[in-house]
């Protein structure tokens, strides 16, 4: 049988509405069964002979087409049903024979023809309800046939020589309840058949399994009228033999029509059926991969949200380290593209200007392929703005074992280590600005007996010039002294004068005119000052103190020349940069002063506030003004920061609060009020 018959030969409801092909075949059946009511009336045992004759033509012609292509007939179905009908036609034979009146076989009583009625649709029924339950199983022809063989053999004997099966009909009585209740078990039978074969209605071609099922069914009323009649010779035995033309008519078309029409149908049923399978398997997987590729592409949309909601940024690299692919995010460290960085190395991202840290154990790592964890390293980053990265990452390995390259994550943790270096610096300061003011306090006691006594003492040396030069020598190296002090004072606030908040484009103002004289002619100044600035949290004289300190440090770091810049905005910090950096949220004027000199090496940055610190030969500093100016900044509740590398200059950074009327340390005119709580 065939599988699914192909759209393209399936009708439409126009076309069969004008198919009129059909009307001849129905003109045919409908004179047949008129010819044959006409001469049941004349001659009923003709009649039953021609009925019975039909039903066994048929069966022996489903059977002759079922053994001659058993080699190549790929329809279980057919093979079995085929095979089998043989037994039931040798007891239709019997039956038709035996019939009352014919007095071939038999002492002519209705009851031995009944009997081998009843034994034949009892076949007939155990065939049609077996082959759907064996249209998947490829039966051995030998082995049907020894069955089939079996049950006719098994009829016969129980029929003609034990003669036990019971009576089916008794002359001037009628049917038995045997016969009743056998008919009634042969239509429960048929029904189940039914049921089966539409359950399993997939195997077949639309139109074939359409009149096989016809075929079968229409037992079932055959059945029916046959446990209702008197008369072996009556109507509704008659009635009962037209309903077995007409099945076995249907069972014809379906089967011994399609076999010669078609015999490729029958030919290829298995590859039919495969066909059918692989596409509902195929239809199967489509839906299974379109669900597939569907919660695919939700697992890549969360791990996308997840990757940009990372600060984290991700990355692979081939078996020489070349980097293959990378997360957006690394441009916000780098500075860089991502595709600018596809090609690179981990070496090559390194920051030679800056110490190592845990490079060396980051190569280590990659030469041993072993995976490595929380490895930090300085990031060359363009400009001279200070990163720092830590990494971890895992080999890749192929089945075969083949080394692959590494897949792994970088962090950047320059956030956390400023905040680290902010707190350090002001725990450093707040330790050193105790001692140092105490020092300060006692040294400043000590020294003014000696400028005050040494400069008493010139008013009475007389003309003895020599004296003179020594008194005058101590007095000197006291003033010098004590302004040095002053600088120390300074920086750990113990005294300072009270003066208003300063006014930052007038401060800048005033530093630009003192310190241009003292700017070599290859040092270009460049200033800008944002619009809406406002007064900040120190005064005007330290304001300007801090610019000109800047400003000469940044001199200095151009011996030959270059680019002094400085520039003022208003900002507005907020969390989480004002708890790395120890600040309150507001509104902060941001001062920059930057120079495009020699630059400094991680080590000496680091270092750069503290007291008495300078890399300045001896004699050209003391290393007190930039801790004067960390000092000025931290004491006005600001911060500094500062960033450098060799050969790319530097730039100091100074956030301070604005100045408003009210605020801690503040009058209601906004002038600064010093004394305990208002410093550090």
């Amino acid at each position: 049988m065939t599988t699914v018959e192909p759209a393209a030969h399936t009708p439409t409801a126009a076309r069969r509405a004008r198919d009129t092909t059909y009307l001849p075949e129905v003109g045919f059946i409908t004179g047949t069964i008129v010819v044959l009511f006409l001469v049941m009336q004349q001659n009923f045992l003709l009649f039953h002979l021609s009925a019975e004759l039909f039903a066994i033509a048929v069966s022996i012609t489903i059977f002759m087409i079922a053994w001659n292509t058993r080699a190549s007939n790929q329809s279980p179905f057919l093979s079995f049903v085929g095979l089998s009908m043989p037994a039931v036609a040798l007891l239709d034979l019997l039956h038709a024979i035996s019939y009352q009146g014919m007095n071939v076989i038999g002492d002519g009583n209705p009851n031995l023809a009944t009997q081998l009625w009843v034994a034949g649709r009892y076949v007939q029924a155990a065939i049609f309800l077996a082959a759907p339950l064996l249209s998947e199983t490829r039966l051995r022809t030998g082995d049907v046939l020894l069955v089939q063989a079996g049950a006719f053999g098994a009829a016969i004997l129980a029929i003609f020589t034990f003669k036990i099966m019971p009576d089916c009909f008794v002359p001037g009585e009628g049917l038995t309840p045997f016969k009743i209740v056998s008919e009634y078990v042969i239509a429960s039978a048929t029904g189940v058949a039914c049921l089966l074969l539409i359950k399993r209605r997939r195997q077949f071609d639309r139109g074939v399994f359409r009149l096989v099922l016809a075929g079968i069914a229409m037992l079932i009323p055959q059945e029916m009228a046959f446990t209702l009649y008197m008369d072996p010779h009556g109507l509704m035995n008659a009635l009962g033999h037209f309903l077995k033309i007409l099945s076995f008519y249907l069972l014809y078309k379906a089967i011994i029509v399609t076999a010669l029409r078609n015999p490729y149908d029958l030919a290829f049923y298995r590859m039919r059926r495969s066909e059918e399978a692989l596409r509902d398997h195929l239809g199967g997987l489509e839906s299974l991969i379109a669900t597939r590729t569907a919660e695919l592409r939700e697992s890549e949309a969360r791990w996308r949200a997840l990757l940009e909601c990372s600060n984290d940024w991700f990355w692979e690299t081939d078996a020489r380290g070349r980097f293959t692919a990378l997360s957006p995010r690394a441009q916000e460290s780098t500075g860089r593209g991502g595709s600018e960085l596809l090609g690179f190395t981990h070496a090559d991202l390194l920051d030679p200007n800056r110490p190592e840290e845990d490079f060396p154990a980051l190569l280590e790592a990659l030469h041993k392929r072993e995976p490595f964890r929380r490895l930090s390293f300085p990031l060359a980053t363009p400009g001279a703005a200070s990163r720092w990265v830590m990494v971890s990452g895992v080999p890749r390995f192929a089945p075969d074992g083949t080394f692959l390259g590494y897949r792994g994550t970088t962090s950047d943790t320059t956030a956390r280590r400023q905040a680290a270096e902010a707190a350090r610096q002001k725990q450093t300061m707040a330790a050193l600005g105790s001692l140092v003011g105490g020092l300060a306090h006692e040294i400043n006691n000590l020294l003014q007996p000696v400028i005050s006594l040494s400069e008493l003492a010139m008013n009475r040396a007389g003309e003895d010039k020599k004296l003179h030069t020594y008194l005058g020598a101590v007095h000197e190296s006291g003033l010098k002294a004590r302004a040095i002090l002053r600088d120390v004072l300074q920086f750990a606030r113990v005294e300072v004068a009270e003066s208003p908040p300063g006014d930052l484009e007038d401060a800048v103002r005033s530093a630009v005119q003192l310190a241009s004289p003292t700017l070599p002619a290859g040092v270009r100044l460049s200033t800008r000052t944002g619009a809406g600035l406002k007064p900040v949290t120190i005064t005007a004289t330290e304001l300007t103190q801090v610019l000109l300190n800047l400003i000469q440090n940044a001199r200095d770091a151009m011996p030959e020349g270059g680019t002094l810049g400085i520039q003022a905005d208003l900002v507005t910090l907020k969390e989480p940069e004002t708890s790395r950096r120890q600040l309150s949220e507001g509104k902060y004027v941001r001062l920059a002063v930057s120079d495009t000199g020699t630059g400094m090496d991680e080590a000496t940055r680091q270092r750069v506030f503290d007291p008495f610190f300078t890399t300045k030969p001896v004699g050209k500093g003391t290393g007190l003004g930039l801790s004067v100016v960390y000092g000025i900044v931290r004491n006005g509740g600001g911060d500094i920061t500062v960033e450098s590398a060799p050969g790319r200059g530097t730039t100091f950074v100074i956030d301070l609060p604005v100045a408003e009327p009210g605020d801690q340390g503040f009058d209601k005119d906004g002038k600064k009020v010093h004394g305990e709580g208002s410093g550090r």
